[in-house]
């Protein structure tokens, strides 16, 4: 994740303001090279419509949690559908896009889309998502590793914040790396699970 040091982590409304370094966006690119997928919630496709592509990762498989099926073709993740993978609560299969379609039950079990992705062979993935979907994973203990760039900003209210827990959090920071446009945070992911 990124967010602004009055923790934001979008511009009003949940639209994309971009707060990465240029540093932190090559090192991002890196992760994306690296990994078998990449993960966002529906809310990130429909406010900032991302590509989602990976020059150095051309079968970079694109995850979109989409539980009602509310997006449509037009969005830039359909322009090469065969390595987009929608995870909905209503059908499994392929369709005239080639994108996949995977039932994940209704209501969503982020459980059954894991096990589904594994057995795609979607080993090692990337969550670039917003605040709901970031904290889902925290909170099932679904994170195995866990940035965050706190960029040299301060955003407007009424933006989206960083995934908030019910109770207080302590000694989460494992490590700090100081880099030009702000600082990088590895946050222990386990502290967030509900019990």
């Amino acid at each position: 994740m990124a967010q602004s040091l009055n923790g934001y982590i979008s511009g009003p409304n949940g639209h994309r303001v971009q707060i990465s370094s240029p540093e932190d966006r090559e090192r991002v690119l890196k992760l994306r090279e690296a990994s078998d997928g990449i993960l966002v919630g529906s809310r990130t496709i429909e406010n900032d419509n991302p590509e989602l592509s990976s020059p150095g990762n051309p079968s970079l498989r694109k995850i979109v949690i989409d539980p009602g099926l509310k997006l449509g073709n037009s969005y830039k993740i359909m322009k090469n559908p065969g390595y987009t993978i929608i995870l909905n609560s209503r059908k499994e299969h392929k369709s005239r896009n080639s994108a996949t379609y995977l039932d994940c039950g209704s209501p969503f079990d982020l459980s059954i889309a894991m096990a589904k992705l594994n057995e795609l062979g979607i080993r090692r993935l990337l969550i670039e998502g917003g605040e709901y979907t970031a904290q889902k994973f925290l909170l099932e203990g679904m994170v195995d590793e866990f940035y965050i760039f706190v960029g040299n900003m301060i955003l407007p209210e009424s933006g989206r914040r960083f995934p908030t827990p019910l109770n207080e959090i302590r000694n989460v920071i494992l490590d700090v790396r100081i880099m030009k446009g702000g600082i990088l945070l590895k946050i222990d992911p386990s502290k967030f699970k509900e019990e």
